[in-house]
């Protein structure tokens, strides 16, 4: 009877030990699928009050440091501006604003799903907003 409590005791401290290097190992995966740094290309859409629609293209590179998003947004690489300080990823979700000169300010909502960066804009300038969807996909291009 003592042999069985001894190898009953040894297959859990070794179902302890797998545990233990499954956690961290599974966080390191969690925090890979999370890193948002490069560019991405896509789509800002807008609907019109009567059902049209209107598309843009759009681009952002970004570069993620832990949990703060940093890099630049616009229409095209020549007309890109810079992410204002405070732009978060949080698990899949990413937040941040940027302020286009002499245009709105562009504060952007968006989620992290099956590798494209997908969600709202919002942009506000004296007193008005309107709201477009954003799809933007992790450019080939460097």
């Amino acid at each position: 009877m003592r042999a069985s409590s001894t190898d009953t005791m040894k297959t859990l401290v070794a179902l302890a030990l797998v545990l233990l290097t499954l956690v961290p190992a599974q966080a390191q995966t969690a925090k890979a699928t999370t890193d948002v740094t490069g560019k991405w290309t896509g789509t800002l859409t807008r609907s019109a009050p009567d059902g049209r629609t209107q598309s843009i293209d759009f681009m952002f590179v970004l570069t993620q440091k832990d949990k703060a998003v940093t890099g630049t947004a616009g229409p095209n690489a020549d007309r890109q501006w810079a992410i204002e300080k405070g732009g978060t990823v949080d698990g899949n979700k990413v937040n941040f604003k940027v302020q286009q000169p002499d245009g709105p300010m562009r504060t952007f909502t968006l989620v992290l799903t099956d590798g494209r960066l997908q969600g709202d804009m919002l942009a506000e300038l004296d007193g008005q907003s309107f709201t477009t969807k954003v799809d933007l996909g992790r450019s080939k291009d460097k």
